[in-house]
């Protein structure tokens, strides 16, 4: 697919995609595992085939998540998969890393889920879309919390227009949710964090605190 506007490297980018005819592309627990081990592997110029690791050298999620990879395709700064759909805020580190970091990601969820649920044809619903979002833009932290807050919908739909209701619930519901980044910003010690590079994204969701207040001011 060519694109009206070329990615930029060092620019700033929200990627999203979500199931074609808006099926679940998430089933199991395993699928969103598979995804996110994605996520760290396939961010990579070098060539690692999860499905060596996972079927052929019997490697566990947890030693994954940690093995040593080369130079990154794209910096990733925040994540959020949900049922039908998935957001990611990244940067791109090398000309060309956002389509080839999407091209692996999809592929291989892809091929996973169709070989996995006996189905044939396109997952998704079309290419992957895209916006550029500028570092100092008041949009990109609006994006941070649309990103994160996005896995309200499950337990909360229509939340945005209840936004003071609840919010001890939201926010429990928040730390408890394992398949964002939400939890490696609020101080929580896990292999997921290893997807993200923090330090090329700006400085309002660096540390935990500054995090939680972040949230603070989005959910009152």
């Amino acid at each position: 697919m060519l694109r009206k506007d070329p990615f930029v490297t060092g620019e700033y980018y929200h990627l999203w995609n979500r199931g074609i005819d808006k099926r679940n592309i998430f089933k199991l627990q395993k699928d969103y595992e598979r995804f996110i081990m994605l996520l760290y592997v396939a961010n990579n110029e070098d060539v690692i085939k999860l499905n060596n690791l996972t079927n052929i050298l019997h490697k566990s999620y947890e030693e994954i998540m940690v093995i040593e990879k080369g130079k990154p395709l794209v910096f990733i700064g925040a994540w959020c998969l949900m049922t039908n759909h998935f957001h990611l805020m990244i940067r791109q580190e090398v000309d060309g890393g956002i389509t080839k970091f999407m091209r692996k990601l999809g592929t291989g969820y892809s091929m996973f889920f169709n070989i996995k649920y006996q189905r044939q044809g396109a997952l998704f619903g079309g290419p992957f879309k895209s916006k550029c979002v500028k570092s100092d833009d008041i949009y990109m932290r609006k994006l941070f919390a649309y990103i994160h807050f996005n896995s309200l919908d499950i337990k909360f739909p229509g939340w945005e227009k209840k936004i003071k209701e609840s919010l001890g619930e939201k926010k429990d519901f928040l730390k408890s949710y394992r398949y964002s980044s939400y939890q490696d910003y609020i101080g929580v010690d896990r292999l997921e964090g290893n997807i993200l590079n923090k330090k090329v994204f700006p400085d309002y969701f660096r540390d935990t605190k500054s995090f939680n207040n972040f949230v603070e001011s989005y959910l009152i």
